[in-house]
């Protein structure tokens, strides 16, 4: 069964992007083909998944390539003979390509991003607005602004939610004593989904604004570490690079050092 979608994450992408609470209910006129546009909607037909990283959940875990191209499995019923599942519009697989070993193009999973795991802040403490994420005054708490890909157009900066930091040097204050690189679980780490399962890889559950490396280095949810001590993330300093230009270019030559020849 075909639906309508009416608020996308993505507006280009409204049928890959819809909002579950935007989905027509199919007792409303405009759950019908040839009324969705007039409700200002857009009409999605759902498709048969025959490719998946998951077999037993074909829709949420579907290859880009794994949607069925044969017109016999375009229905419901025949989409299970064809060993297929049938996902409404509006489903996200989170896989994407990209290019693995020896240049092959290769299916890559995305860890869906949880929209509502962070806040949206409109002013900081005092009226700054340098640390808004980590001394936020102004917490949006209505559902339209409180979302991460609408923050932003409500005048607000969004801010991530608690990381696990799951390895550290003091176990007295392990938001303040990250490892770097390692220190903080990523997003697709079986430690980072919530609290529960943080605590029982026996990490710390941390505010962004709460976490610190153990270098003393502060954590920025929207830059990776970089080291202080790798001299190649430096940049450029001309005045050092036209000294040492200058000293190759005084050095004696072979010619100077060899004035009858190397023979």
């Amino acid at each position: 069964m075909p639906w309508i979608l009416t608020m996308p994450v993505e507006k280009t992408d409204t049928c890959g992007t819809c909002y579950p609470m935007s989905i027509a209910s199919y007792k409303s006129k405009c759950s019908k083909k040839n009324e969705c546009g007039h409700c200002g909607g857009t009409w999605c037909p759902s498709k048969c998944v025959i490719g998946a990283a998951d077999p037993f959940n074909k829709c949420g875990t579907a290859y880009p390539t794994g949607i069925s191209s044969d017109p016999f499995c375009s229905g419901k019923d025949a989409c299970k003979s064809c060993n297929g599942e049938w996902c409404r519009a509006g489903y996200n697989s989170h896989f994407t390509i990209v290019e693995g070993n020896h240049g092959r193009e290769v299916p890559e999973y995305v860890p869906p991003e949880d929209e509502t795991l962070g806040i949206c802040c409109y002013r900081g403490k005092l009226g700054s607005a340098k640390d808004m994420c980590g001394a936020c005054a102004d917490v949006a708490k209505d559902s339209t602004c409180s979302v991460k890909s609408r923050c932003a157009g409500c005048g607000g900066t969004w801010c991530p939610g608690p990381r696990c930091v799951k390895s550290f040097a003091d176990k007295k204050n392990p938001c303040g004593s990250a490892y770097p690189y390692t220190g903080i679980a990523k997003q697709d780490d079986y430690c980072a989904l919530d609290e529960k399962q943080c605590s029982s890889c026996k990490g710390a559950w941390c505010e962004p604004g709460n976490i610190t490396y153990s270098d003393g280095q502060k954590y920025d949810p929207s830059h990776p570490y970089i080291s202080p001590t790798d001299q190649r993330l430096e940049p450029e300093d001309p005045a050092e690079t036209a000294e040492a230009e200058k000293e190759v270019a005084s050095d004696d030559s072979i010619e100077d050092l060899f004035p009858d020849g190397l023979a």
